[in-house]
């Protein structure tokens, strides 16, 4: 199924954003919808209480004329999808052997993070998954080597391995898989081990000529330290935005810590390293050594230099959303929060409803000096979900998420300094999803097209999956001047 659009977007009108030091932003909303360039429909039916989350880095990849995607069947079978670029003509296969929640407790199989990622080793041709975690022990497959280089013209369950491990001695308790890839395509897992508010991040390096995985770190982030303002906590948990390495070779990581598993409010700050020797050893915004992984080292609260910008417990910080990185490997962060800190009379994990309308989008970017900036509040609307960034060729932002009238986006252009925000309607509400969904980073980066996850079935009953394209450019010439 594909559909093609050529709107027009016009200006609804301006809301003025006034800044802390008297500046002012625009956000600009659009009353026409752009409408997706193409729809392409995956499955009508798939499991209906998620398919999408803002932790699945790598959810939908391209490679050699192929978009692969997965997600659980209506029937909670782990389901692999390929897509021909040039037709849109969509195969899929039934892993059988790997169902949802098999063998835990009922109700797991409601649970959001049991979710799907994908990745792809180009070397030897292979595709990789992961699937159905929360501290439990790592589910892990991938396909026969040249199955993504050398592709078949029909899929078969066969051209997959058995589940197996990823190393020896790889800790177990597995939460938030997430494979990513180098600029020159070396492929990289992560994931944490151990539960909210005490766990650990363990990080991959996949060897395509061996087909074997070396543990770069079993423990990245250390859990100690003491935070004064939540109660003098003594363990936490690094919650990760993206891990992106930029062309030069460096890995980025922004992320917030968590100081207590029972409610999001113990989330504080935005937190910022990078390495440049493939997650060995890590140096702060400053560019100072402040972990070296091969010496037994972590970074931990303390570390000096990491915090980038103060935002304290309170202020409901939302973990787990994005970042992207420009065309001059500055990375760029959103994700939400209120302006001022709010605490409630009694702590829930949720701030109270009559407060979520103070919670605002926020995009936070680095200069080529290493100074932070953040813009000043952008609509959230409700309910609320997680955003996701993406940079366009002229290092315009797009920062896009999901709504009850579907999928929507605030763009502000580099020549502004993104500063002037305008809000585009993508779709309407016959495509949405429950969470985030993350962007297919190599059509983005060479074709110009933003192409992601969505449920086609909308406000109907149940949930399906299908994938939808759009031309930045198109999406840019719709802006005002």
């Amino acid at each position: 199924m594909m559909r093609n659009a050529m709107m027009a977007i016009g200006v609804l009108g301006t809301v003025l954003l006034a800044g802390p030091r008297g500046r002012c932003e625009e956000t600009h909303a659009a009353p026409a919808i752009l409408e997706p360039d193409r729809t392409v429909l995956v499955e009508q039916q798939a499991w209906g209480a998620f398919n999408w989350a803002s932790f699945d880095q790598d959810k939908i990849v391209s490679w050699a004329g192929y978009q692969y995607t997965v997600y659980w069947a209506t029937d909670r079978v782990l389901t692999v999808a390929r897509r021909c670029l040039e037709s849109d003509q969509v195969q899929r296969i039934r892993l059988e052997s790997y169902r949802l929640a098999a063998g835990f407790p009922e109700g797991q199989q409601n649970n959001g993070h049991r979710n799907t990622v994908l990745g792809i080793s180009p070397g030897d041709g292979r595709l990789h998954l992961s699937w159905d975690h929360h501290a439990n022990d790592l589910n892990y497959t991938r396909s026969r080597a040249g199955w993504i280089t050398d592709p078949p013209d029909s899929i078969d369950v066969a051209d997959f391995e058995p589940r197996q491990a990823v190393a020896p001695g790889a800790p177990q308790r597995v939460t938030y898989p997430r494979f990513f890839n180098s600029a020159d395509e070396t492929l990289y897992f992560f994931y944490r081990s151990g539960g909210s508010g005490a766990g650990n991040i363990a990080l991959f390096q996949y060897d395509h000529a061996s087909g074997q995985w070396d543990m770069i770190s079993d423990r990245l982030f250390g859990q100690e330290g003491v935070y004064a303002p939540w109660d003098n906590s003594t363990s936490r948990n690094a919650y990760m935005h993206d891990l992106l390495f930029d062309g030069t070779g460096r890995l980025h990581i922004t992320w917030v810590y968590r100081e207590a598993s029972r409610s999001w409010a113990s989330n504080h700050d935005l937190h910022y390293a990078f390495s440049d020797d493939r997650g060995r050893s890590w140096k702060n915004n400053a560019g100072r050594l402040i972990a070296d992984t091969r010496q037994g080292q972590r970074i931990v609260l303390d570390s000096p230099g990491i915090a980038v910008y103060e935002i304290p417990v309170f202020s409901w910080l939302m973990n787990q959303c994005a970042m992207t990185l420009d065309s001059r490997n500055r990375p760029h962060v959103a994700t939400y929060h209120m302006a001022e800190p709010f605490r409630p009379d009694h702590l829930e994990h949720n701030p109270p409803a009559d407060q979520q309308h103070r919670l605002n989008y926020y995009h936070y970017w680095r200069d080529e000096h290493g100074d932070w900036h953040r813009s000043q509040p952008l609509p959230l609307p409700m309910p609320r979900r997680r955003p996701m960034i993406v940079a366009a060729p002229d290092d315009t932002m797009i920062i896009y998420f999901t709504t009850n009238e579907g999928f929507q986006a605030h763009v502000a252009r580099a020549a502004d300094q993104w500063s002037r925000w305008q809000t585009v309607r993508l779709t309407g509400p016959d495509l949405t999803v429950n969470d985030a969904t993350k962007p297919d980073r190599r059509l983005l980066r060479d074709q110009n097209i933003l192409s992601f996850t969505v449920d086609p079935r909308g406000q109907k009953p149940g949930r399906g999956m299908a994938i939808v394209d759009f031309d930045v450019q198109r999406l840019l010439e719709a802006l005002d001047p």
